[in-house]
């Protein structure tokens, strides 16, 4: 995978001049490793940097090479994207049907589609189809996580801890995601929902 980053990170500096990703390093750098709490020094040192080489990366027009790029993203656990991409409020991101991730379960009864980004790390929607019959074990989330699930058409039952609720078309329910939940669909008609985990609220 980090091959494939690399190709399309060179692929974007020589032909992308509207959006060239060394425009948004330096502010997503910055970004980043305030949210991971680090400093300039403690971050330098998981990367194997100088501390002066990523200060100049925090600052507009840095033109650091691949490899101290890379060297960053990992000691930030962030993809090449993360680190290199304009924020969402200066893009806009479209995910096609071939892209998007199909997680089946119970015999086909229960298929989720993440119809999000993959690289989205704070939020993650699926599309969820429950046959007649389905009962399937959710997957946990980290604490903290919130998912919320809403009944497009027809009607399936959540089992969350030692709750049951019935989540009819048109209704939505919100539950902490690190609970152990079960998608069920007791009716004999398909049942078609909307999953929507956030991480951080």
């Amino acid at each position: 995978m980090e091959a494939i980053n690399i190709f399309f990170w060179h692929t974007r500096i020589s032909h992308d001049h509207h959006h060239h990703p060394m425009e948004a390093l330096a502010d997503n750098l910055r970004r980043l490793r305030k949210q991971a709490k680090l400093t300039q020094a403690q971050l330098a040192t998981a990367a194997g940097l100088p501390r002066a080489t990523l200060a100049a990366m925090e600052q507009s027009g840095a033109n650091p090479g691949v490899q101290t790029v890379l060297n960053v993203a990992r000691a930030l656990g962030v993809s090449l994207d993360e680190l290199a991409t304009p924020g969402p409020e200066l893009r806009h991101y479209m995910v096609t049907p071939r892209e998007m991730q199909e997680y089946r379960d119970h015999a086909g009864r229960f298929v989720a589609r993440l119809v999000s980004p993959i690289a989205s790390k704070g939020v993650q929607i699926h599309h969820v189809t429950l046959q007649p019959g389905c009962d399937s074990i959710g997957r946990p989330h980290p604490m903290g996580a919130q998912e919320f699930f809403f009944a497009l058409s027809g009607n399936a039952t959540l089992r969350i801890a030692d709750d049951t609720v019935t989540v009819n078309e048109g209704c939505l329910v919100q539950f902490p995601g690190h609970l152990r939940h079960v998608y069920q669909n007791p009716g004999t008609t398909v049942a078609v929902a909307l999953s929507t985990v956030v991480f951080r609220l």
